[in-house]
């Protein structure tokens, strides 16, 4: 039997308890920003996935950030700022000591290097420009360390190779390793060590010559159109680029596009299929001349440094867009990519972590060092990167 023991007076609605805001709320957006820009690229994510991930509404978010935009420029400034924090603990002279506290915060936060290399692509020049001193004045304690060191470096010979170093260092953030950490810190230690006493190849001011633009044009409309939209995906991105904007690049109504194309993703297959093949075809020819493993090796870097060099170059995009194909297209892009990092891990001598994190490094430095534009400048800077490349891999010790 259940006994009523309830009066006559009205129920009172309990007053709801409030929930203050954490005071890091802003802090807590960044970083969960941070970590999904760098996981699934900017495109990837959109502001309602960052409010669902922190735990608030859209609204709570846009009370804080206004867009999508700010809010990355703001995580990318949160992640150089925090690695500046962390470098102002280490020696300012000890460029060893600079470069592992790098590599650490990297490990350490689960950081992603796309959010260095590509992501700031996204931003209004304003933002870009302010993000990418941000990005300089990180690189810019390794440099001013090694200037420490090494008297004999020019602050933009000192430059060059702390820009080296940061590719090595921020490897790890572009890759999957099964290395343990020990063995993977000591690896790049080495790694390191080889760029330090690296001597620069060109010291002599040599005039640069300037880059000869031809006046022809394709007669295929076809390949007016790849190399229309090879452009527009370098600079923009493959995701803020339309149909209408690669017609309008190449000269054509949008409408003709179709002939030839059925979709933007065929247009990305193409390409990235061309890049697939440029590097095969180098690393065909360069081996097809080599009189060593040394020289072999020596070949096979400047392939692929004049490939990713090339003004028309889809290298880039074959790294950075193959996320943006159907599965099974980027399983078979993958595959190309994979097999064509075997043939220098053959070339090195030994199948092992270390061996195949070491490639990776090399590349790394080389796709790193021609995006940035200032270094494009330097005289001869294709032989320096290359020569660079090469004593990552330890051929070049002299």
């Amino acid at each position: 039997m259940t006994i009523d023991t309830s009066d006559d007076t009205p129920a009172v609605e309990p007053t709801a308890k409030k929930t203050r805001r954490p005071r890091n709320r802003k802090a807590q957006i960044i970083t969960v920003a941070r970590e999904q820009f760098g996981r699934r690229g900017y495109h990837g994510v959109n502001m309602e996935d960052i409010a669902s991930a922190v735990g608030i509404t859209a609204g709570a978010l846009y009370r804080h950030f206004p867009n999508k935009q700010d809010l990355l420029a703001q995580a990318i400034l949160d992640a150089a700022s925090s690695l500046t924090a962390t470098l102002d603990d280490i020696d300012p002279e000890d460029s060893a000591s600079n470069f592992l506290a790098m590599f650490r915060y990297c490990l350490d936060n689960d950081f992603r290097a796309v959010l260095f290399d590509q992501e700031s692509r996204n931003l209004v020049p304003d933002r870009r420009a302010e993000v990418q001193t941000a990005v300089r004045s990180v690189v810019a304690r390794i440099a001013d360390a090694l200037r420490a060191e090494r008297p004999d470096l020019t602050a933009a010979d000192a430059d060059m190779l702390a820009w080296a170093m940061s590719s090595v260092a921020l490897s790890p953030a572009r890759h999957r390793t099964t290395l343990p950490r020990k063995r993977l810190e000591s690896l790049l230690l080495e790694l390191f060590d080889r760029l330090r006493d690296a001597p620069i190849l060109h010291t002599e001011e040599i005039p640069a010559e300037e880059a000869h633009v031809s006046g022809f044009a394709h007669a295929s409309r076809r390949e007016t159109l790849l190399t229309a939209a090879i452009s527009l995906f370098r600079q923009r991105g493959y995701q803020s680029v339309t149909m209408d904007d690669i017609g309008a690049a190449a000269g054509m109504a949008s409408s003709s596009i179709y002939t030839y194309f059925g979709s933007k993703v065929e247009v990305l297959q193409a390409i990235l299929s061309r890049g697939n093949e440029t590097l095969r075809m180098g690393l065909v020819r360069a081996l097809a001349g080599a009189q060593s493993r040394e020289d072999a090796l020596t070949r096979v870097v400047h392939s692929y440094a004049t490939a990713v060099a090339a003004p028309d170059s889809a290298i880039g995009i074959l790294i950075e867009e193959s996320t943006n194909l159907p599965e099974e297209a980027q399983s078979q892009s993958r595959t190309g990519q994979r097999e064509y990092i075997d043939e220098w891990v053959h070339l090195l001598g030994t199948d092992t972590h270390e061996t195949r994190t070491t490639v990776l490094a090399a590349i790394d430095l080389i796709n790193g060092l021609f995006r940035l534009r200032h270094l494009r400048a330097r005289p001869q800077h294709q032989d320096e990167i290359e020569d660079l490349a090469l004593r990552v891999l330890g051929v070049r010790t002299d």
